[in-house]
């Protein structure tokens, strides 16, 4: 029995290579039959126009691509020369000018707030007594 058993799993294993050859024999022949269709596929008119026009296109995107890149960094130059420009211009001196006097007036103004505030409250009620003099000689004649 033991001999029978292996008879078997000869003829098995046998089999077993023949299908395993077979299958890859029929994957081979795929391989082989696609590789030739692909170039007799490449080779006609139409793919090799194909195959132009995909040039072209990526091409023409790369060109686009650097032309992008290249109108940015036109974009950011141009806007540092105006940028140069409006501050060099007349308006921004004189803006400059006018907000530099503000500030030293306004700065002047809180120093001496307090003293002319002073003085002019002395002179205020010094003139109010004045007219309350004359309103009462007034009244009284």
């Amino acid at each position: 029995m033991a001999r029978k058993g292996s008879k078997q799993v000869t003829e098995v294993r046998k089999q077993f290579g023949a299908t395993t050859r077979a299958v890859k024999a029929v994957g081979t022949k795929a391989a082989k039959t696609a590789r030739e269709t692909r170039s007799d596929i490449a080779k006609t008119r139409d793919a090799k126009v194909a195959k132009k026009r995909a040039e072209v296109a990526s091409k023409a995107v790369k060109l686009a691509a650097g032309a992008a890149g290249a109108l940015a960094k036109t974009a950011a130059k141009k806007s540092q020369e105006g940028a140069k420009k409006v501050a060099a211009s007349k308006e921004v001196k004189v803006a400059r000018k006018s907000v530099r006097k503000t500030a030293d007036a306004s700065r002047k103004a809180a120093a001496t707030g307090a003293d002319r505030a002073r003085t002019r409250a002395s002179a205020a009620a010094t003139s109010a007594r004045g007219r309350a003099t004359e309103a009462k000689k007034r009244a009284a004649r």
